[in-house]
């Protein structure tokens, strides 16, 4: 600043704190707001450091910015004033942190989960004493951030008890922005002079005044803000699909063939609604309710259905490459350790229902065929349920494809349920309702809230994936293209009906196994991609580090295939 006497009244305050609550509005109000400041843009306000810098930076002068603000602080009258303005920013910010920390909806989460959240009081006194006398203690504030961060991190870590929302999402990822710009600029307090604090801090600002009316930015922001929330909503079910000793790997084999064995049973009254009720909606609506039932029955018996398993692991995912709860991912290697375990897990799983679907489907339709003189599966019916599942002709790899989209969207329609009767406190409010009260005692509301709070996201993520899968075929009469599904353990029950109804040659009973086997797989991968894509979304990740993400995972694939299938006899941590 060649001219210190012409800007001595300059104020930092506004490039220091940043970050405006007046700013905080809808998505079509943030759309629309862009799109108005394309043609007419935000001018700074001529007393503040931010319209010097639009000034010098439209002169071409952006390289010398930090060696003027260095000259300007030689200036005590000048560097007194930068020094107000930063501990007013510091005050600022804290309290925009304060006030949701004795929010009293905060403090009812923090009771609730037995969170200490004294640091935000004390925060709040730190803030207050560097208002009036200017006087920090810097070590002292970052100890009250840390213990702010960590709240904050215990709050995301227990949503499966507290519930989430967008709006929860949203204001907990502002805090952790707040805390970090608080830390930066008491770093700067305490080295004012230091050129390297100066650079970062207009190299930030720089970034931020490029990108702020950004519409693709604005788009990927909430973008990124709905994967989160939608990721978050999965709770704490993933755990159970992932198996991390020798002991859970054969429990998931066990629970996969008594899925197998369910399945193979509902897979006969399917094709009895196809051969005996006509018409495209009753078969749709008797397919659907077939599916849900099947699901919620092998649910209730403790069986697993494996396929169903990537779609619920997003928190799982969450909690492992995300360990700091910064919305960040930590490692990459921790993401390949991941993707070993839920592959190994899914594997055996999948091996359960196949064999147990495959077994159970044949010694039904034996069992059928001498018992009875009734045509279960005619000759017809026997070879177009094997040809169903060849990968090309039948169109299997591509109706599997179609059935991991729906898996993935019913794990998340049951996350979403999952934690929307704890975000509404449903279970709370069924058990002090004065209606209900009138109809049941105390003890009844308190087990039918349990029974709601604790099974509504299961039923509901059955019954949607139920009805996705009996009605896809209803979109081939709109689409341009045929919609249908395939799923690796109802295809593993229909060949074994089709096996014992019809004379096949061995090559085409080994292709159709084969096929099956190849089934699942792209069951597993889509539904596996969707979620797993959705929560590096949620984190951020960006297209170039998923493209590191993927060669890693090759590259540690072809080098240890089995720790993708077998674990070892290691014990559980």
């Amino acid at each position: 600043m060649k001219n210190n006497t012409l800007i001595s009244n300059i104020s930092f305050y506004s490039f220091f704190v940043k970050y405006s609550l007046m700013e905080n509005y809808g998505f079509l109000g943030g759309f629309s707001s862009r799109i108005f400041k394309k043609f007419i843009p935000d001018i700074p306000e001529k007393n503040t450091i931010e319209f010097y810098f639009k000034t010098e930076i439209d002169k071409g002068q952006q390289a010398t910015l930090s060696a003027n603000i260095q000259s300007f602080l030689t200036n005590s009258e000048n560097k007194i004033a930068i020094s107000q303005d930063l501990d007013r920013a510091i005050t600022a910010l804290s309290l925009k942190i304060v006030s949701y920390g004795l929010d009293y909806k905060f403090q009812t989460y923090f009771k609730k989960l037995g969170i200490n959240s004294s640091c935000y009081k004390t925060l709040l006194y730190q803030a207050s004493n560097l208002s009036k006398h200017g006087s920090c203690q810097a070590e002292a504030f970052h100890d009250s951030l840390d213990a702010i961060h960590t709240t904050i991190k215990k709050l995301r870590k227990n949503k499966n008890i507290i519930g989430t929302s967008l709006h929860l999402t949203v204001v907990t990822k502002n805090l952790i922005n707040y805390k970090r710009r608080i830390k930066t600029l008491l770093d700067l307090k305490n080295e004012l002079h230091t050129a390297s604090k100066w650079d970062f801090l207009i190299a930030d600002y720089i970034t931020y005044n490029k990108e702020k009316n950004s519409l693709s930015k604005y788009f990927i922001a909430h973008t990124d803000l709905l994967a989160l929330e939608i990721v978050e909503h999965t709770a704490q079910k993933g755990e159970k699909y992932v198996a991390d000793d020798t002991k859970e790997y054969y429990t998931f084999f066990k629970k996969g063939l008594l899925g197998g064995f369910i399945i193979a049973i509902f897979t006969l009254f399917k094709i009895l609604i196809s051969a005996h009720v006509e018409g495209t909606l009753p078969q749709a609506f008797l397919f659907s309710i077939n599916y849900a039932l099947c699901f919620i029955i092998v649910f209730l018996v403790g069986g697993t259905i494996a396929t169903k398993q990537p779609a619920m692991t997003a928190s799982t995912i969450a909690k492992h490459i995300d360990k700091d709860g910064d919305l960040k991912v930590d490692s990459l290697q921790d993401i390949i350790m991941l993707l070993r375990k839920i592959s190994r897990s899914q594997f055996i799983s999948l091996m359960g229902n196949f064999l147990m679907a495959l077994s159970i489907g044949t010694v039904i339709a034996i069992i059928l065929n001498l018992a009875s003189n009734i045509e279960v599966v005619s000759t017809y019916k026997a070879i177009k349920l094997v040809n169903d599942v060849f990968p090309i002709s039948g169109g299997a790899l591509y109706f599997a494809a179609i059935a991991g989209v729906f898996l993935a969207i019913s794990g998340f329609i049951s996350g979403y349920f999952d934690n929307k009767v704890k975000a509404i406190q449903l279970a709370y409010r069924i058990q002090h309702n004065s209606f209900l009260s009138r109809f049941f005692s105390q003890d009844a509301l308190l087990n039918i809230a349990l029974v709601i709070e604790r099974n509504l996201g299961i039923y509901a993520g059955n019954i949607s994936l139920g009805f996705f899968l009996g009605s896809a075929f209803l979109a081939s009469y709109i689409l341009p293209f045929p919609v249908d599904i395939r799923h690796i353990a109802f295809s593993s029950a229909n060949i074994g009906y089709g096996f014992v109804n019809h004379s096949f040659a061995f090559s085409t009973i080994a292709m159709a196994v084969t096929s099956v086997l190849f089934i699942g797989l792209i069951n597993f991968i889509v539904s596996f991609s969707i979620t797993f894509l959705l929560v590096l979304k949620s984190r951020g990740v960006k297209i170039k580090k998923l493209g590191q993400v993927f060669r890693l995972s090759i590259k540690d694939f072809i080098t240890n295939p089995l720790a993708y299938i077998v674990i070892k006899n290691t014990p559980k941590k």
